[in-house]
């Protein structure tokens, strides 16, 4: 994590002028360039290197910029919008970029919980909690973290800036270079699983409330849907095995008219077991956790 020393501002003016310096450079190099305190400038480019955008020069504490690097370089000559969006684009697989998207995954999350998820990610004890602040400024100054009206933070999500040059210009970087919405050091994350296909279709074998619904404006008719075993054919709906997948058994609606095979004992229970699915579904998702 980088050093409570310096202020984020400062942290991401050093590392522009480390990324754009031809010659190796070390503190009094980056000093020069930026007007921070040389000793400060000294903490910033190991923090930077561990990144991936600067490698070690071949004199002592002189580093050069990568091939990342002097992307984020022309970035910025091009402008510092474009250059925030091109370092977003190097910094999203980033363990810190990561640990922030997942903790963010449900919604925007106070700072404290953020600090806390980065200092777990990080293996850091309590005498570390100013680094953990100050990369959570470093990560709002590029815009990889947003602050909401609410005072939350959350993880932005949105493409990068240099995603498409502008108009009438054109793109020298190489194509290994070009900017992509996901970095290649980034790693999957968890993802939901897709649904089974038979449970993907489930939406289109659904029964209508009601029968008889026309085209256009015209009023769909009256007619009281009978129970499933009522159905014409006489055949009850197939796959109400004891085996069949509970999703599946779920998703399609139960009519009113189904509750005719119930006994009154049976649609007691069954209102009872729907009001504590409906109390403790509120309570889940009535609370933000933090």
């Amino acid at each position: 994590m980088p050093s409570p020393k310096l202020r984020a501002e400062q942290y991401l003016l050093v590392t522009v002028a480390a990324c754009s310096a031809v010659n190796p450079v070390g503190a009094e190099e980056l000093a020069a360039a930026t007007g921070v305190y040389a000793k400060n400038c000294g903490l910033v480019p190991v923090f930077i290197m561990n990144t991936g955008l600067l490698t070690k020069g071949h004199r002592r504490a002189t580093y050069l910029p990568s091939e990342k690097g002097r992307y984020i370089a022309r970035a910025f000559a091009r402008g510092e919008a474009e250059g925030l969006g091109a370092l977003r684009t190097k910094w999203r697989g980033q363990w810190f970029a990561r640990t922030v998207r997942d903790r963010c995954r449900h919604g925007p999350v106070s700072r404290e919980g953020l600090v806390a998820a980065l200092m777990v990610a990080a293996k850091a004890g309590p005498e570390r909690i100013k680094q953990a602040h100050v990369l959570l400024d470093l990560m709002v100054a590029v815009g990889l973290v947003t602050v909401e009206k609410s005072g939350e933070l959350n993880y932005f999500e949105g493409a990068s800036h240099t995603d498409a040059p502008p108009t009438g210009t054109q793109n020298t970087d190489t194509p290994h270079e070009a900017p992509q919405t996901a970095n290649e050091d980034d790693e999957p994350s968890a993802a939901e699983e897709p649904l089974p296909q038979d449970e993907c279709q489930s939406g289109s074998t659904r029964q209508p409330d009601s029968e008889g619904v026309q085209d256009g404006d015209e009023q769909p008719q009256t007619e009281v849907p009978r129970p499933r075993t009522e159905a014409p054919g006489g055949q009850p709906p197939g796959g109400t095995g004891p085996d069949q997948d509970l999703l599946s058994l779920l998703l399609p609606p139960v009519l009113l008219a189904d509750l005719t095979h119930l006994t009154s004992a049976e649609v007691l229970e069954l209102h009872s077991h729907l009001t504590a699915v409906t109390a403790l579904t509120a309570k889940l998702r009535g609370h933000r956790v933090t």
